[in-house]
This record gives structure tokens, C-alpha cells and sequence, in this order.
């Protein structure tokens, strides 16, 4: 049975320590790694990331496997062409 938990009137009990954040549109793409201040990310390697407009963080997938939130500034955004983004979504 799935509980719903209503937030309408503020975070208590077992939800009081969970973050909040609005972050609008997101948008997905690819970036290459620029930080080596995290032992679970390999500087120069690419990443499928989730961006924000609103967040200054980068969700995507470590070494780990572990799906993280990164600050936007570890990752150099790259603009390439659909042929391109389906060739890599093929080889990840």
C-alpha cells in the first residue's frame, strides 16, 4: 500500500530532514569532467548529466554507480549534434 505524504503544511516527523528544491526545466546532455576533488569522478571523462537553469549542481551517474548531485562548475558542457548524443547513449 502507498502512503502519500502531504508537505502542504510544512515538513514534520521523518520528512523534516529531507531538501526541497524547485528547480525547473531540466535539460539533459553531456560534459566532460574537469575536478579531481571527488575519488568516484574521472577528471577528462564524459558524462550524461541533468542541468537546471535555477541550480548551480549537475546530477549524473559516479564510478559508483550512485546517482549524485555535482556543483555545475566540475563538469565543461558540450553542444553536439542528435548523431552524435545517439552514438553515445549507444556506447554508455
Amino acid at each position: 500500500m502507498n502512503k502519500n505524504t502531504d508537505f502542504s503544511k510544512g515538513i514534520r516527523g521523518k520528512h523534516s530532514r529531507m531538501k526541497l528544491e524547485i528547480v525547473g526545466a531540466v535539460e539533459n546532455g553531456w560534459a566532460v569532467c574537469l575536478s579531481k576533488k571527488d575519488e568516484n569522478l574521472i577528471q577528462f571523462k564524459l558524462y550524461k548529466i541533468e542541468t537546471s537553469a535555477n541550480s548551480e549542481k549537475v546530477k549524473t551517474e559516479n564510478e559508483k554507480g550512485e546517482t549524485k548531485f555535482y556543483p555545475k562548475t566540475w563538469f565543461a558542457p558540450l553542444k553536439i549534434s542528435q548523431n552524435i548524443i545517439g552514438l553515445l547513449e549507444k556506447a554508455a
